[in-house]
């Protein structure tokens, strides 16, 4: 059973700063629009994930046996594992109400999904030569389940486990986002796009149960000094760097394929670096964007 709450009294409340949630939670609203506005409705950027899908769906020809069953099931594995950590870790700690919110959030990033790719974001069919068959794909379903349930899980876990959590949870939600491009489910942009789904329900859910959680949701003056291993600041700065590194990657591969200059619907090599510019950008913004969260959420927690 979980330790009894600590009778110092909070000196910090937890979720303390409700302009900087809005704000937070706006930012992703942006990044959304920003991400569709560059690679869903302009030329270049239709043409640059459409070389990347051409590469990836070269090389899919080659993928057979175990490794293709692996990267079928890959969501719907981390999708459930998420899940199971979290109906253990709602049995074990007896928080009945971040339960009930987090499973909210995660059901609710799903309904947004689709809502967004069904209704809202409306893919134009552009005179570039990009064929329109895959039609509205951003945010990436299969994406946004995975990520979602791992913020599920990150919303559930004390403060002290916050950050590994995300280290670890990024890993398998960008595995996901990686898997769903190489199998040419989805353009890279729909995963940067549903782990911003994932992380805007995040927040909001987040800001609920910091605040209805108090007891549980701050951190002691000694965990400060001496930081527990799974609450280590380590981790957010490795999340952050690794992601950073991945989506500069991203940028470095697509100049390395010739930029914008060699942007065309009928190219006469699929080239590797298209291949690599599409897997990290499908991976890399999601380290940053669990990186962001998991910074954020040691700021509002509450303080002894």
């Amino acid at each position: 059973m979980p330790a009894a709450p600590s009778a110092t009294p909070i000196r910090l409340r937890p979720a303390r700063s409700t302009w900087a949630w809005v704000l937070a939670m706006v930012i992703t609203v942006a990044l959304v629009a920003v991400v569709f506005g560059l690679f869903v409705t302009t030329q270049r950027g239709q043409l640059a994930e459409y070389l990347a899908l051409e590469a990836a769906t070269h090389r899919l020809e080659g993928v057979q046996g175990p490794t293709l069953t692996v990267l079928n099931r890959l969501p719907q594995i981390v999708g459930v594992a998420g899940v199971v950590v979290f109906l253990v870790l709602t049995v074990y700690r007896r928080r009945w109400l971040a339960s009930l919110v987090a499973a909210l959030a995660f059901g609710a990033a799903n309904l947004t999904t689709q809502v967004l790719k069904n209704w809202v974001l409306v893919r134009p069919d552009l005179d570039n030569g990009v064929p329109y068959y895959t039609g509205n794909s951003l945010p990436s379903g299969h994406t946004t389940f995975a990520a979602a349930a791992v913020v599920a899980v990150f919303l559930m876990v004390a403060p002290r486990w916050r950050p590994l959590t995300a280290a670890v949870g990024a890993l398998f939600a960008v595995a996901v986002g990686a898997g769903t491009f190489i199998e040419t489910w989805h353009r890279p942009a729909d995963m940067v796009a549903a782990y911003l789904v994932a992380a805007f329900w995040g927040l909001a859910a987040g800001f609920v149960i910091l605040r209805t959680g108090p007891d549980w949701n701050v951190r002691g003056t000694r965990s400060r000094r001496y930081p527990h291993p799974g609450g280590h600041p380590l981790w957010d700065g490795l999340l952050g760097l690794a992601g950073l590194a991945l989506t500069v990657g991203a940028w470095a591969a697509f100049e390395a394929a010739g930029g914008s200059a060699a942007l065309t619907a009928r190219p006469d090599w699929t080239s590797g670096w298209h291949f690599l510019t599409g897997l990290l950008m499908a991976t890399g913004p999601g380290l940053l964007v669990f990186a962001g969260l998991s910074v954020f959420f040691r700021w509002q927690t509450g303080r002894r």
